[in-house]
Parts: C-alpha cells; structure tokens; sequence
C-alpha cells in the first residue's frame, strides 16, 4: 500500500482544478490515525482520498473538511427537509431501533449524541425516566424545540457540560462517521455512562456492503492497489452530497475502539436502517432479513449498516449473557 501523504493545497487526482474543491481554509490534513495514533497511513483510493491506517485498519478521508466547515454544512436552513417529508417513514425506522434497544437497555435515563432534528427522543420518552440530546446543527435544534418540544444542548459532546451527571444508556446512530475524532467521543461517553451502562452504536457498512459491490471493491483496491477503487465519492461541500463521512468502519475496527475505550461488546449485528413506504418498504425489509440470515450463519456483514452494542466495563467483572446477541438479533428480526 502506498504512503499517504497528500497535499491539501493541490487538486486531488480525478477532480483537478474543479470548481467543487473545498476551499484550503476548509481544509485539514491528518498525519497520523486518529484511533491509535500510528503515522503508518497508506492510499486505499486515491481518487476518494481515503486513507487506511496499517496498524489498525481504521479507513478515513485525508484531506478531509475541517470540524466549522462541517457545521456550517449541516446547518443549512433546509438540510432537514427531506427528514421532515418521510416523517413516517423515519418514524418506523426509529421505532425499530428502538425495539432493539429496549431489549438490552438499562433502565433509567437515555442520551442520544447527534440527535438530530429529535425525532428518536420523542419516540424513546415514554420509555425512559429521562431523554437528553446534544447536536451541532442549528437548524436541527430548532426543529427538536418547535416540533417534539425537546430542549437540545448545543454543541459537540466533548464539549457540552453535564456536571456530576451520569447517564444509563447512550446512542449515538449515525454520527461516529461525521465527527473528526471518533476516540474521543467513544471516551467521553464511557466517562458519562454508569458502570454497566450500555452504549449502542449505528454506522454505515460503506466498506463491505454488498450494495455497490464495496466488499469486493475494498478487496480489489488492498490486491491492486491504485488500478483499483473503492467506489465512495470524493467529499465536496457544493451540495451534490447530502451525507459527509469521514470515516469507514469495519465492525473489527469498531469494536477494537469500543475494547480499547472501556467497553465490553454485548452484540455485533445490523442496524436496520431503511426509510421507505409501500412495496418499496417490504423490498428493503426482505434485503434486511436476508442480510440479517447471513450475519447469523456466516458473521459476515453485507448490509449497508451495522450495529454494536456494548456495556461499560468496572472494576467488578461484569455478568454477560450469552444470548445477549441473540436476542438482539431476534428483535432485529
């Protein structure tokens, strides 16, 4: 695998000199992995900037937008249109994330990191003695106080202060994937949960999915090096992308940084995540299960998402149950 050691001051090969380039002034330029901090960094895809680090595997755009410009991105007054267009759509999506977390959760209170627009809070409310948020984007923040009456805290979790408080179970879906630094918001919530608390995480299976092809792509790029591609776009803030990920977990990756951070993982499975109405719903829901069967039979994740659930470790060796994955996978089913 070839070093990398790109130049965020240059066109990258395959969009030179476009007019969709982010500006130098939005750019950051990492050299050394932001999990384990090795300055081993090899080019998995050139063309999409993506960065793999060869002692642990974690996979990351380089260059990549700093953390303001990725703010402003999601703040746009209408960035959250389309989630409010398919409210009942994304309300049975939330619906099903939440019967997963309800047959592992702690019971007590709920912090969700990058709520959103708060849609998933005002579903979980009933089932929890407390529900907080924190999000970065301005304009989700209104819409969670104008529409589900939800007072969210503003600002990275790293950042916003709790005091003495302690929560009894975090979810953090789809977020690890935009932040700039996954470690540390993988620590700050072992520092925010109770001993035992559980941590549930969603993230995109952008490697390994078998949509697109990427679990063949990804082997391809690692055998062929730069003759070769992993097929995710390059970042560009001109409004062609909806989502920006700067990172690509495998759920080895994932869980190696759950270990590492405190956690005991209690399930490896899929987040059934599809918004969809109509023939196009029982499409996407037989994909799922089919996905979901071969997770089972093989442990092998071609879904476009993943799901890891995991408990914080203490000083007392905690009591696992080993049909804790089952059952998580039987409620995903």
């Amino acid at each position: 695998m070839t070093t990398c050691a790109m130049n965020s001051s240059a066109p990258q090969p395959g969009v030179q000199g476009s007019s969709t380039e982010i500006s130098d002034g939005d750019v950051e330029v990492l050299h050394a992995c932001p999990l384990c901090e090795a300055d081993s960094l090899g080019i998995l895809d050139s063309t999409a900037n993506l960065c793999e680090c060869e002692r642990c595997g974690y996979v990351f755009d380089n260059p990549r937008p700093t953390l303001a410009a990725l703010i402003s991105f999601y703040s746009q007054p209408t960035k959250y249109d389309q989630w409010l267009a398919e409210e009942p759509a994304r309300d049975a999506l939330w619906s099903r994330r939440l019967k997963l977390l309800r047959r592992i959760a702690k019971p007590g209170s709920l912090l969700d990191v990058g709520a959103g627009i708060g849609q998933f809070l005002s579903i979980a409310r009933p089932y929890f003695s407390e529900v907080c948020g924190t999000e970065v984007s301005e304009s989700a923040i209104h819409i969670a106080r104008q529409k589900y009456n939800l007072q969210l805290l503003s600002g990275e979790i790293q950042t916003v202060e709790f005091g003495n408080k302690k929560f009894d179970n975090i979810t953090i879906f789809h977020v690890l994937e935009h932040v700039p630094n996954p470690k540390n918001v993988v620590e700050r919530c072992a520092s925010l949960l109770v001993d035992g608390g559980t941590l549930a995480i969603a993230v995109p299976n952008d490697l390994n999915s078998y949509r697109g092809k990427r679990f063949l792509r990804t082997f391809a790029t690692r055998i062929f090096g730069r003759f070769a591609r992993v097929g995710l776009p390059k970042i560009v803030l001109d409004g062609s992308l909806t989502e920006i990920h700067l990172s690509h977990f495998t759920p080895e990756v994932l869980r190696q940084l759950l270990e590492k951070s405190g956690f005991s993982v209690i399930a490896c499975t899929l987040d059934p995540y599809y918004v969809a109405v109509g023939f196009a719903e029982r499409w996407e829901a037989g994909f799922y299960l089919w996905c979901l069967l071969l997770n089972r039979i093989f442990r092998t994740n071609v879904y476009d998402t993943m799901l890891l659930v995991a408990r914080k470790t203490s000083s007392r060796k905690p009591q696992t149950n080993g049909r804790t994955e089952e059952k998580v996978s039987r409620a995903a089913g």
